[in-house]
């Protein structure tokens, strides 16, 4: 993948763990979708805590490990966000990163209840936002902070070009209880607990961000100058740092 602007230091990461592999048979050209994870941290108590749920052990994508909640980008995402009217964190976020924030709060309402929002009903008359309008919210981007980037590495039998960001348990607007079951076993983590957890290898890397944002500040806040950005290159999989604030390079 060839460097663009905004791009700064490479680093090589661990490589990809042997039981994370699929199937030789799975073709490495599979189609890379967009997908949005959302971090949730919750800052009121001396260790920090993450939300975490597990997936399905039937699911084909990564079955029985704990992940973030998140899911695809989908075209009403991408419709939504050129009218939005809103404010994204940063004020500058690039446009194309925008329709990611807004699909990792609906994944967010839709996997846990949790919903980030602000006291203004808007109408939606498309499928996918219709049961968030249905809350009486609008959605507000500006409590979510980039995080980093990551795309699914050959080979998998599903690949995603993936958006993560965080934002605080503060910025919770309310708390409905019905979920679409997609995560089991919802729960608030510290890092120490997540880290035991069975993670997929991408998970696990952005914890240790997650940690190491925290680690310089005690607030989830605007760290966007630079983000890391995580792929595969030939035979290694590499950190590199971008900005969000400028169009991302194609997967």
């Amino acid at each position: 993948m060839a460097a663009t602007a905004g791009r700064d230091s490479i680093l090589v990461v661990p490589s990809i763990p042997e039981s994370e592999r699929q199937a030789d048979q799975v073709m490495a050209e599979a189609a890379i979708r967009d997908a949005a994870c959302l971090l949730v941290v919750d800052l009121s108590q001396a260790e920090p805590k993450l939300l975490m749920g597990r997936r399905h052990a039937d699911q084909v994508f990564l079955p029985d490990k704990w992940v973030f909640p998140g899911g695809r980008v989908e075209d009403e995402d991408r419709r939504f966000a050129d009218l939005f009217s809103g404010v994204f964190s940063p004020r500058d976020l690039a446009n194309e990163i925008r329709p990611f924030a807004l699909a990792g709060i609906r994944e967010l309402y839709e996997e846990t209840g949790l919903l980030i929002g602000s006291d203004e009903p808007f109408d939606s008359t498309t499928p996918v936002w219709k049961m968030f309008a249905a809350s009486g919210q609008t959605p507000a981007p500006v409590h979510l902070f980039p995080l980093a980037r990551a795309i699914t590495p050959p080979g998998r039998v599903r690949r995603y070009d993936t958006w993560f960001f965080m934002a605080s348990a503060d910025a919770l607007s309310a708390n409905h209880a019905t979920t679409d079951g997609e995560l089991l076993d919802l729960d608030w983590f510290t890092f120490s607990e997540a880290a035991n957890l069975d993670l997929p290898n991408i998970t696990r890397l952005i914890l240790n961000d997650v940690t190491a944002v925290l680690a310089n500040a005690r607030a989830i806040h605007d760290s966007s100058e630079t983000l890391p950005f995580y792929y595969y290159d030939n035979s290694s999989f590499r950190r590199e740092l971008i900005s969000c604030k400028v169009a991302p390079s194609p997967p």
